[in-house]
């Protein structure tokens, strides 16, 4: 049997880009558990959160055109995932979309209360680079305080699942704002988290993968693959991932494998059984170390998160 080790540079390589499509780990596990009744409080801090995400997303992408600095395209397009999460709640749960009825217009918004914040917001960004940033972090600070009063506010699974991992997001967003301030000599002081917490957060570097993930205890994934293709990495978008898809008894795993930089094709086919250890990631899971049953092929990545023996 071919065993093969990938070196230790592919850990650098990108990871990569997902489309909207229900197959990621974390939108799996919202989709896995089982529906329950939505309170009215509920169902507004959907729909709240909802547009606030999609004001972020906006005022990164109105600010980004003003002074092209690549953190406001950059976490733009993470609000776009985040919008996207609440997405998969509001239709799990029959509820309207918002940005739907709005069409989706950068800078439109149903709820007037964000409509005038955005505007705020914008006003302050186009004054300098420096109010820009600010404006980005207080963006973050609102998003986490949110967050966190919504979080209390559920008991449902599924939607913990998602605010968890949106407030991740926003906790890592806040420390590229600060970052790049504090850079410039400037700084930024919470508004609507304590100063602690604002503090805490800073204190602690980049926070990877998914919190609270319904199957976060199992490292192992076993199944049929059901396809093989190749998706652009996220950073580097000139190099490709081999991708597979695998059909588990928990659903269809979206499955990283290697690049095509280090493999020009995998021994890999549809209709084979393999067996992935590795992590779940915000957008697929992760291989560390696969085997195809079937054919007898093997391979390990030694990323930092793999522990290879």
């Amino acid at each position: 049997m071919k065993r093969v080790i990938i070196p230790v540079m592919a850990a650098f390589l990108s990871m990569p880009l997902f489309a909207n499509t229900p197959v990621s780990p974390v939108e799996r596990a919202v989709l896995d558990i089982q529906k329950s009744v939505l309170s009215i409080r509920e169902k507004k801090d959907l729909l709240h959160m909802r547009e606030e995400e999609k004001l972020a997303r906006d005022v990164y992408l109105t600010l980004y055109k003003k002074w092209k600095l690549p953190v406001f395209k950059n976490i733009a397009k993470s609000e776009s995932w985040h919008m996207h999460m609440i997405k998969i709640v509001l239709d799990k749960y029959n509820l309207p979309d918002p940005v739907a009825e709005t069409g989706d217009r950068v800078g439109v918004f149903k709820d007037v209360k964000l409509q005038k914040l955005y505007n705020q917001l914008v006003s302050q960004g186009e004054r300098s680079l420096i109010d820009a940033l600010k404006v980005g972090a207080k963006i973050e600070d609102v998003d986490i305080y949110d967050l966190q009063k919504a979080l209390e506010n559920t008991d449902n699974k599924d939607i913990s699942i998602v605010y968890q991992n949106l407030e991740k997001g926003s906790r890592n967003h806040m420390r590229a704002f600060v970052g790049i301030l504090r850079r410039y000599g400037s700084d930024y002081t919470p508004q609507f988290i304590t100063l602690q917490e604002f503090n805490a957060i800073l204190a602690k570097k980049h926070e990877a993968g998914m919190v609270n993930f319904a199957n976060s205890s199992s490292n192992v994934i076993e199944g049929e693959v059901v396809k093989v293709y190749k998706l652009p990495g996220i950073v580097n978008k000139k190099i490709n991932w081999w991708m597979i898809d695998v059909k588990t008894n928990n659903g269809i795993v979206k499955v990283a494998v290697t690049t095509d930089f280090l493999y020009k094709s995998l021994n890999i086919k549809p209709g084979d059984t393999v067996t992935v250890k590795g992590y779940s990631g915000i957008y697929s899971f992760v291989t560390c170390e696969i085997e195809d049953k079937t054919s007898g092929f093997k391979l390990q990545n030694r990323f930092k998160r793999c522990k290879i023996q």
